[in-house]
């Protein structure tokens, strides 16, 4: 599986950074939220996961190449 998107919920992101911790060339923290980086692709697709999966509110949502959601 490979990611193609990364989105990230504003209304559910609380700003805690822990994506932010894991992935550091995905993820920045902006205005007390997270926020994926333009050049994104540079992390690791075990990190984006890592992230993912640590995010206590569930905010992070990625997507494959045919926009299908990956949990």
């Amino acid at each position: 599986m490979k990611i193609k998107k990364i989105e990230i919920d504003k209304n559910l992101c609380i700003g805690c950074g822990s994506c932010v911790v894991i992935a550091q060339e995905a993820f920045e923290p902006k205005d007390a939220k997270s926020c994926v980086k333009k050049d994104w692709q540079k992390e690791s697709q075990e990190n984006i996961i890592s992230a993912q999966r640590a995010c206590p509110v569930g905010a992070i949502n990625l997507y494959d190449k045919d926009d299908k959601k990956v949990d």
